[in-house]
């Protein structure tokens, strides 16, 4: 908060100074080259996008269109829903704004010579189907790659309608993402066009969350399929806001599959926000949000006989979140805007890591502690150049309590994990960012769009305080060998805090061309540089998008589009080189010896053991992923489309760890080549992956009935590698490990509507129907003597085994109170709804035991929520 009450302080006049340096450079260069000679300034059509209750709206694209069809000038608003353009000669035209969540403005625009007087333009809401194709005789660029309609989009007023759970759209709509596709990192959220860690705004505070809305953009570093982009509401010139207070009892749910009593649970969430202008200061105004969440559930262990017989229980996992933020944005004058944000995130969690085999004595304490600060500055260099400058600071504080440190803990291969050996660590981030990016809009022919900037989303220092494993791990094959002699035993010891130093900017450029009325084709490319992986090979990522109008009255176009990607390595892997490298941490995996029986195991016999180390392979390089898909998508009514696509991909450098010290066939023996080392983990980049697919997704409205969007997977996945920290079975045959892929998920379906969106009382529903995810079945023995216990049976493959399906019916009831429903443009209402989630209790199982020898052999050991209602009541003014 302190932080906050500085904020609040500043003089913001004094804003623009902190970007003047960094504008310097894009500013100068472009104004030598662009604006006119003797320092006239062209006329210019500017003004300003609002939503209508007031709220400014960013990225929405605005068209000036000659009345028979063809684009003359463009442009995108700002971070203030400001934009400007040239102004086009005298004449009569069609002014056009288009953007995701909101309905298309259409209005005629008359030039004269004298210039125009700037322009306020409102878009209204739309309902979760609308698309950009509404009216095949608009002169809209369907072709453009923003318009793709094989998007998963949710607006502001989508969300007041549909079930989301706990306020969470970000996880809602995660169920669209490729998981492969993310890679090892997972998805990459964008808030507000930067990379972010966290939302950090209470959800009524989002104005839309999408995916996959330009694919192959060269802006970005993920396939659109690979990353969550998040829109937050821009602050108002008028006060206005929304509060709501959600609520949960386990009185309400179902009981879950393994619990053999249901427990009393309850979840609490208070979230809102609040806008208008600060008086004192022309042209500045605040938005303000808070989200509270407590969330008072319990976790099932299943039933085990070690060390002593424990029946399935129900274990307390209490949380708390707060998230906090507040955003001061001012308009300077038509051309020059800025805002800056501050984000607070405060999360505790009781008995982490519990659940299924792993008892309550594994479990931990975390605590998650990040406070943000942004700097935004939008500056219009000439009517048709745009520089947006971020500047960011990230600090992030987390540690890790064990439960139980004064044991040792052990591991039994099927049945159980017990007691957690020290889990205690204690991470530090510091972590400051830049992002400059043009947009450059030229021709009246050939209307262009280019974009290109600098990146660094990713820089800073991670100070590691491990405490992990010193007291040890005891780890057995199955139930008959516990509590005999264990199998392996590993524990860390030595130098306990490291620091790791990183950075990976990136810089991009793209080309957005209308070639004609039907043809647009977008090049780009981007250049990434991670120092993570220090002796690999920098990358340049050529990128490509094309659409071809084929039909304009029936908007049928077709798209495709590859690029190169170039996977970011994550922090983790710096910081492994630098506690196992040259053993400053001693990390001792013993799979035979006096340390197997622990009376034996003394400090002295621990101070002659080899240690293990962790190394990159000489020639390492990024793993790289190319991308790649063609679709086709018609109108099939006036407010319905129609997508069916393909998409690929293949995977090479694939990482995975290779124990290059292992005992040498036909592994008879534990003896390892080199007996000074024990493990000798080698991160090595030769896996490869592949993966198919067909989309089909459909988004439509019947009259004011219903409105919906629904989308279709088909696809197959194979690889021999998953992610860095995989390891083959037989470390002298990485190969033979191509198999079904962890995320050969076959089919997906999810689909969400609303019927009667526009009457007080609405029904919204989400549907998600996915095939099993595979699983593969395990010895539960050391076969390999390599102390990892992932051994296969002979000739089964990797991921040989099926687990469940996964069937999530989620209903909303939902009826709107408009206090002054007289008065125009007075948004003030009370709503109230009901939502349930698995509202069928259906029991989908999570997780399943591939353990041969173990009684839950082939069985599930972990069960997904069963059913729970959502009651919730909100006021918006």
């Amino acid at each position: 908060m302190k932080q906050l009450s500085f904020l609040r302080s500043t003089p913001i006049r004094g804003l623009p100074a902190l970007s003047l340096c960094a504008h310097c450079f894009f500013a100068l260069m472009t104004l030598t080259l662009l604006v006119p000679a003797g320092g006239q300034t062209p006329a210019k059509v500017s003004g300003v996008v609002r939503d209508p209750t007031g709220a400014l709206i960013p990225g929405a694209t605005v068209e000036i269109t000659r009345a028979g069809g063809g684009v003359v000038s463009t442009a995108t608003t700002d971070d203030g829903g400001h934009f400007q353009m040239a102004q086009p000669a005298g004449g009569d035209y069609d002014l056009i704004v288009v953007r995701a969540g909101f309905s298309p403005l259409d209005k005629a625009l008359h030039v004269a010579k004298t210039p125009l007087a700037p322009l306020t333009l409102t878009l209204n809401l739309a309902d979760v189907t609308t698309s950009v194709n509404v009216d095949a005789a608009q002169d809209i660029d369907v072709a453009a790659p923003e318009n793709n309609n094989d998007v998963a989009t949710v607006s502001a007023n989508d969300m007041k309608t549909l079930p989301v759970f706990d306020g969470d759209i970000v996880s809602t709509l995660s169920a669209f993402l490729d998981t492969g596709i993310a890679g090892e990192g997972g998805a990459t959220l964008i808030v507000d066009g930067v990379e972010a860690s966290s939302v950090g705004v209470a959800a009524s505070a989002i104005e839309r969350v999408s995916i996959n809305e330009d694919p192959y953009s060269a802006e970005y570093r993920q396939p659109g399929r690979g990353q969550v982009e998040v829109i937050t509401k821009s602050a108002a010139d008028h006060f206005h806001g929304s509060a709501s207070f959600t609520y949960r009892n386990s009185a309400l749910n179902g009981t879950n599959y393994f619990a053999t009593t249901k427990p009393s649970e309850q979840r609490n969430l208070y979230e809102g926000y609040l806008t208008g202008p600060i008086k004192p200061l022309k042209n500045t105004a605040f938005l303000f949000s808070m989200s509270r969440k407590e969330r008072d559930v319990y976790t099932q262990v299943l039933a085990t006989t070690l060390p002593t017989v424990m029946p399935t229980v129900n274990v307390y996992t209490p949380t708390r979140t707060t998230e906090i933020s507040m955003k001061v944005s001012r308009q300077y004058n038509d051309h020059h805007s800025a805002y800056v944000l501050y984000k607070f995130h405060d999360e505790g969690d009781v008995n982490d890591g519990v659940g299924g085999l792993v008892q309550e004595t594994a479990g931990y304490a975390e605590n998650d502690f990040d406070q943000d600060l942004t700097y935004h500055d939008d500056l219009s260099v000439s009517a048709n150049i745009l520089n947006q400058l971020d500047v960011h600071y990230e600090r992030d504080y987390e540690s890790v309590i064990d439960n139980e440190d004064d044991k040792p803990q052990t591991i039994v291969e099927g049945v159980g994990t017990f007691y957690s050996a020290q889990l205690d660590a204690v991470y530090t981030e510091n972590n400051p960012t830049v992002n400059d990016m043009v947009t450059w809009t030229v021709g009246k022919r050939v209307p262009q769009t280019m974009k290109f900037g600098i990146q660094i989303p990713n820089m800073g220092r991670r100070i590691w305080e491990d405490e992990t494993n010193r007291e040890g791990t005891y780890t057995y094959a199955n139930a008959a060998a516990y509590p005999g002699t264990p199998s392996s035993f590993s524990i860390q010891q030595g130098q306990s805090r490291f620091q790791t130093l990183f950075a990976q900017p990136s810089g991009f450029f793209l080309d957005q061309m209308q070639l004609g009325k039907k043809l647009t084709v977008t090049p780009g490319v981007r250049y990434d540089f991670q120092n993570t992986l220090s002796n690999t090979k920098d990358g340049v990522e050529p990128r490509l998008s094309i659409a071809y109008m084929v039909d304009k009255k029936h908007a049928l176009v077709v798209r495709t589009g590859s690029g190169i990607y170039i996977r970011r390595v994550g922090v983790n892997i710096g910081q492994q080189l630098a506690r196992y490298q040259f053993a400053a941490e001693r990390n001792l995996l013993i799979t035979d010896g006096a340390c197997l029986v622990p009376a034996t195991c003394t400090p002295t016999v621990l101070a002659e053991a080899p240690p293990s180390l962790f190394q990159y392979q000489p020639g390492l390089q990024a793993p790289v992923q190319a991308y790649f898909g063609l679709s086709v998508e018609r109108q099939v009514t006036k407010n319905s489309t129609l997508v069916v696509g393909y998409n690929g991909y293949r995977g090479w450098h694939a990482l995975r760890s290779v124990d290059i010290n292992a005992p040498l066939p036909p592994f008879t023996s534990y003896a390892r080549p080199n007996p000074n080392f024990a493990q000798v983990l080698q991160l090595q980049s030769q896996g490869y992956q592949k993966t198919d697919g067909m989309n089909v997704s459909y988004r439509g409205r019947v009259g004011n009935v219903v409105s919906g969007f629904l989308q279709y997977t088909l696809q197959h996945s194979d690889a021999n590698t998953t992610f860095s920290t995989f390891m083959p079975q037989n470390q002298y045959k990485p190969n033979d490990e191509w198999s079904r892929s962890d995320f050969d998920q076959r089919q997906r379906l999810g689909l969400f509507a609303t019927l009667y969106p526009d009457k007080p009382l609405n029904f919204g529903v989400g549907f998600y129907d996915n095939t099993p995810l595979p699983y593969t079945i395990t010895t539960g023995t050391d076969d390999y003597k390599t102390g990892v216990f992932n051994a296969r049976p002979a000739g089964v493959p990797r991921n040989s085994l099926n687990g469940g399906d996964f069937q999530d019916l989620q209903v909303r009831v939902g009826y709107t109170y408009k206090l002054h429903p007289r008065v125009k443009d007075d948004e003030s209402a009370l709503a109230f709804s009901v939502s349930g989630f698995n509202t069928l209790n259906r029991v989908n199982f999570e997780t399943y035991n591939g353990v041969q020898g173990s009684l839950l052999y082939k069985q599930p050991t972990s069960a997904a929520d069963p059913r729970r209602l959502q009651l919730q009541i909100s006021y918006t003014f």
